[in-house]
């Protein structure tokens, strides 16, 4: 017990007090700090408790909102006990030490009402002089409360022990605290809350250092990193406030708390600051919907705030309200009539809606606000590929490769043009070219080794893939590209087993984007002999997409591999009820010869046939082989019917030679 209070923990102890957290005589918690001597130092203790009982004074007068309340104070045998309200929060050391972020608001709200509480006791002719977050408890809601005020007319001497010194007070404390001067006033403290401000805004001390002797010398002669080097959200108008508050001579520092807290209320109606934090609240908190009501709050400072139009529209994108998007885009051109960039925006919710020559008309605009913008141009370019017009598209890529010749993308766009106009050995100087500037781009390399594979560079395809693989940057379709490549290389087994680990990585179904990899695994199988596993891939290519012809063909081969023949005929009885097109002839041809591995003739005949009357797509080289299977056919037909002629006239005459023999006298035999 003391006095009427009831103990119930020891919370903190420092070098001159000892704090208990305690319970009244109504039930209410309360903090006492217990005075206690510090033997250590050079103050005799008698002029430690007569500095104790001043702080105890002094706090028992200050009545403010931001200050923790002192309720009264009393002696124990001689030692003063000052109680206070208990206040349930952590100090604003814990939030700093926690290193979650703190926005930039946040932290200018916090230093306001501290300046708040610096003002009022600064009108009362105090100086606390001890300004650090270990004095500053906050709230959940970013509430503070000032205390301890043991410091209140302490100054430290030059010859302060370095563990003292160390304990926190020495990084906020003012150039002029640290020399003894004897004129310190109320500019000290402005000088501490810019330093909490800094460090709250950057996570960084602005006058740290490794030791002692560091410390001083960058309190008292160094200049602090600038604020946003270490902070890019800050605007500038923040850096020099910032700036304004850590100034050495206090002649020059920001002249009182209350202009401070004025400057930084003023600071959080600016559409600027209220910009970065909506730029700050999309970067490092992932908060869209909490940066749009800052663009939103920018924009009621200022209606047609430039960045605060195209944050918004960028967001209102983002979130699918295209409309609200473009109406904050056509705001910035009535605000700014010859500003490219929302005509540009502009451009890019056009093509996002579908509205191709619309968006290359916005695109074309913004070129021709900023005809040295060469992202522009290309978005001129890409457009008009898109809407296939290749020609005038290769025009501008061929200006862009001459005036950024250091750029891949026309290179690479251009390689696309001359492939899709059937000029591939210019395309695959284009890709090359552009492989050449940006070695490491994978869809680059990606279409230049599917170009080499397709004109028959193996070997230089292999390595582009392999360079893909050691990057990590190769793709489900390069990868599949790869297992081709393999499978044209006779390395069957390696195509299989990267077929397989592909399907495996990325659990095929049976959807469109698949049915080339179950194919080319089913034909991997069918060289393997593997031919009831080729079966069910070709079936599920099939799932993923029944309208191609071929993979029917595919099938059958593989039933007739396995002599499943009858399931091979009705598969490609199915297929001739799709629309066929030019692959009815190779249907055909490919069903005679079902219908002749099964020993059916006439169906053979019929079928070959009806491949030969398909004259306006049938290959030469397939008539040629209908026609000399026919005509085999024929003229075994032909050879088995004078056969059975043969062996008919053999029967007759043996029939004929057996009546004479048998037959009674005086009666006629007829022969049939």
């Amino acid at each position: 017990m003391l006095k009427d209070y009831t103990i119930i923990s020891e919370i903190a102890q420092s070098a001159n007090s000892t704090v208990f957290l305690a319970q009244s005589p109504h039930g209410q918690k309360v903090i006492i700090k217990a005075f206690r001597a510090d033997l250590s130092g050079d103050m005799p203790p008698e002029e430690q408790i007569l500095r104790f009982r001043r702080e105890c004074d002094i706090h028992l007068f200050l009545k403010h909102e931001r200050i923790v309340p002192a309720l009264e104070c009393f002696d124990v045998e001689g030692i003063p006990h000052l109680v206070m309200e208990y206040k349930p929060y952590h100090s604003l050391r814990s939030l700093i030490d926690s290193r979650q972020p703190i926005s930039l608001l946040e932290a200018l709200s916090i230093v306001q009402k501290l300046c708040q509480a610096l003002h009022y006791i600064h009108d009362l002719g105090i100086i606390h002089r001890d300004i650090k977050p270990q004095n500053i408890l906050i709230s959940e809601e970013n509430k503070i409360f000032l205390t301890d005020f043991g410091c209140a007319r302490k100054v430290f001497a030059p010859n302060i022990t370095q563990t003292k010194m160390l304990q926190g007070t020495l990084f906020y404390m003012s150039p002029e605290q640290l020399v003894g001067r004897a004129d310190i006033d109320s500019r000290a403290d402005v000088f501490s809350a810019g330093v909490i401000l800094y460090q709250l805004l950057t996570h960084e001390l602005p006058f740290a250092g490794d030791d002692l002797s560091d410390i001083v010398q960058n309190l008292l002669s160094e200049e602090h990193r600038p604020l946003r080097s270490l902070n890019p959200y800050a605007p500038e108008s923040l850096e020099k406030l910032v700036q304004q508050t850590l100034q050495k001579d206090p002649d020059y520092r920001m002249p009182t708390a209350k202009k401070l807290a004025q400057d930084i209320a003023h600071l959080l109606e600016d559409p600027e600051i209220l910009m970065a934090e909506a730029q700050w609240s999309l970067a490092i908190r992932q908060a869209p919907e909490r940066a749009k009501v800052f663009c939103i709050n920018a924009l009621k400072r200022d209606d047609h705030y430039l960045p605060a139009l195209r944050m918004l529209g960028q967001l209102y994108e983002q979130s699918g309200h295209l409309e609200r998007a473009r109406r904050c885009y056509e705001r910035m051109i009535a605000r700014e009539p010859g500003l490219a960039e929302p005509y540009f925006e502009m451009a890019r919710l056009d093509s996002l809606e579908g509205f191709g020559e619309a968006a290359y008309q916005m695109y074309a605009q913004a070129w021709s606000l900023a005809p040295d913008n060469s992202d522009y141009e290309l978005k001129v370019a890409q457009t008009l590929q898109a809407l296939d017009r290749p020609i005038q598209a290769l025009e501008h890529y061929q200006a862009l490769m001459v005036r950024s010749p250091e750029w891949a993308d026309p290179f690479h766009q251009a390689g696309r043009i001359y492939y899709q106009l059937g000029q591939k050995e210019a395309a695959v100087e284009h890709f090359c070219k552009a492989r050449d500037l940006a070695p490491d781009h994978p869809e680059i390399l990606q279409n230049l080794a599917a170009l080499l594979q397709e004109l028959g560079y193996y070997q230089d395809a292999l390595d582009i893939y392999q360079r893909l693989d050691i990057l990590r940057h190769s793709s489900p379709e390069s990868q599949h590209n790869l297992a081709d490549l393999y499978y044209l290389m006779g390395e069957t087994g390696k195509a299989r087993e990267l077929l397989e680990r592909l399907g495996q990585a990325h659990h095929w179904e049976k959807a469109p984007q698949w049915e080339m990899s179950y194919i080319l695994l089913g034909h991997c199988y069918s060289r393997l002999n593997l031919h009831t596993d080729a079966v069910d891939l070709y079936k599920c290519a099939i799932a993923c997409n029944s309208d191609n012809l071929y993979t029917y063909f595919n099938l059958a081969s593989a039933l007739r591999a396995t002599l499943r023949l009858e399931e091979a005929i009705q598969i490609l009885k199915y297929a001739q009820m799709q629309p066929c097109g030019a692959g009815q002839a190779e249907l055909s041809f490919i069903l005679s010869r079902a219908y002749h591995q099964q020993g059916k003739e006439r169906e053979t005949i019929q079928a070959l046939e009806a491949c030969l009357a398909c004259e306006s797509t049938l290959t030469p080289a397939m008539a040629e082989q209908a026609y000399h299977d026919l005509a085999w056919l024929q003229e075994q037909r032909a050879e088995t019917a004078r056969q059975l002629r043969a062996v008919r006239r053999a029967q007759v005459r043996t029939q004929g030679t057996f009546a004479e023999e048998s037959a009674p006298a005086g009666k006629l035999v007829k022969f049939p």
